[in-house]
């Protein structure tokens, strides 16, 4: 195997992420020391994981059910301590976030009794709590599916290098051959200047192919799928007039990576 081939094997994900046993631990920090390539790739595979985990918004949901229950025993804490009355409010909710192969499983009990002023204020408090489970099961279950892409081990990581007109550029395209699925995740490149945006193209038959224009969003998650494409040779990335060109500007070439 070679050193090409080890990197796009996905184990230097799975070490990053821990899921390789001892002895393939060791043999992946061999291969770091060994090679410089190796290493390079654990320190940037490791930066576009930390960028991934960048993507994911505070759990704030948490504090705001711990205020009404004791999470410790289970037992649900009355939402107003003064009332006496045989009317009692009780509230509960208990949340399970799970991150990996399942991401989350979210339960909301409620029981409501009392006036109809009262009802109201915690109906509108229990929608809150579902807006917000929902909100955040969407963005872990996001964040599953760029992960999953990620450690695909179908999927071949081409390396696209800055060009002499931007060095400090670089992307990774993740490209499978067997589903001709692309995905690009962009790690730097230059602020586009209105009017213009980048475009991805690959090099089929020594011809280049559009397979669609980058959004730079940054709300957006880090990986962007784009056209499927079959027997690409290489991926490269221009800068054009936005909504693209049928051909790409060769002088304004930023990014360029051989399969």
């Amino acid at each position: 195997m070679t050193v090409e081939e080890y990197i796009s094997s996905g184990i230097i994900e799975r070490y990053i992420v821990g899921e390789l046993s001892e002895k393939e631990r060791i043999d992946v920090e061999a291969m770091a020391m060994q090679y410089p390539e190796v290493k390079a790739e654990i320190e940037l595979t490791e930066a576009t994981l930390m960028n991934f985990a960048s993507k994911t918004p505070p759990v704030r949901l948490k504090q705001k059910i711990a205020g009404r229950l004791d999470i410790n025993t289970a037992k649900v804490i009355p939402l107003n301590e003064k009332k006496s009355s045989s009317l009692m409010w009780l509230v509960a909710a208990s949340l399970l976030l799970l991150v990996g192969s399942s991401i989350y499983n979210v339960i909301l009990t409620t029981k409501l009794s009392e006036t109809e002023d009262q009802l109201a204020v915690i109906n509108s408090q229990n929608q809150k709590f579902v807006s917000d489970f929902d909100a955040q099961s969407k963005s872990y279950g996001e964040m599953a599916q760029q992960m999953a892409i990620l450690m695909n081990p179908n999927n071949n990581k081409v390396m696209l290098k800055g060009m002499d007109i931007a060095p400090t550029a670089l992307a990774i395209v993740y490209w499978n051959k067997q589903n001709k699925d692309v995905y690009i995740n962009v790690n730097a490149l230059p602020s586009a200047a209105d009017g213009m945006q980048y475009q991805l193209w690959a090099i089929v038959d020594g011809k280049p192919v559009d397979i669609g224009m980058l959004d730079m969003n940054p709300d957006l998650p880090p990986l962007h799928k784009m056209k499927s494409i079959n027997g690409a040779q290489a991926f490269a990335v221009t800068l054009e007039k936005k909504g693209g060109s049928p051909t790409p500007n060769m002088n304004a070439m930023y990014l360029m990576g051989n399969v």
